[in-house]
């Protein structure tokens, strides 16, 4: 979450379930607001807002109660282990697994994978099968050296190599999405334009 998000009293505070765990439900005494961080580990700020005031919260980990709609927030606090576990334990088991992402590199001007990543796709390969996933991301990037169409097309074309290998493993190709990013987001911002590690292919695996 890059912003802060506003709630106000009942239904504004359920529109913040996607993003936190809320428990127990609107219209029962102390209403408890606990801010986690998203899935890369990045942690936002949330504003919690009723009739009676608002606070803050910025930091994993870190609580409001609400105990009614005019009622202003409790200052944040920082939940117990045990008092997080009972309150939202089964809540939290229940959110998807966090994503895993993995980065292939390649063979200068070439869809080749270098030895060491020929070596880790079959650990993509056993977390794909692992999580069963049907939502797999495939992004192909390139270093500086070429002009930018040229870029445009080999990163696509790593791409695809990739998408070929995965499938021809036996994963289903349906829900893999192949994008191409040609040097526009390198890993390494570097005076070389040839710099390795941006020939590559980044994997994401929900």
């Amino acid at each position: 979450m890059s912003a802060p998000r506003k709630t106000t009293g009942c239904l504004a505070a359920l529109a913040l379930l996607a993003a936190l765990t809320l428990l127990p439900g609107c219209g029962k005494p102390r209403n408890v607001v606990l801010l986690l961080p998203d899935p890369d580990g990045h942690v936002g700020q949330v504003v919690v807002r009723n009739q009676g005031g608002q606070a803050q919260l910025a930091q994993a980990g870190s609580a409001v109660r609400v105990a009614d709609a005019k009622t202003a927030p409790t200052q944040p606090e920082q939940l117990t282990p045990a008092e997080t576990e009972a309150l939202f334990g089964a809540a939290q088991r229940a959110l998807p697994e966090k994503p895993v992402r993995f980065i292939l590199y390649f063979d200068s001007e070439t869809t080749r994978l270098t030895p060491e990543s020929q070596a880790l796709l079959p650990k993509v390969l056993a977390t794909a099968r692992e999580r069963n996933s049907r939502d797999i991301a495939i992004v192909g990037h390139a270093s500086a050296a070429g002009d930018e169409n040229y870029n445009v097309d080999i990163s696509r074309r790593r791409a695809e190599a990739v998408r070929k290998l995965i499938v021809k493993a036996g994963l289903p190709p349906e829900g893999i999405e192949v994008a191409s990013h040609g040097s526009a987001n390198p890993l390494v911002i570097s005076a070389n334009p040839h710099e390795p590690k941006n020939r590559r292919v980044e994997i994401t695996v929900r």
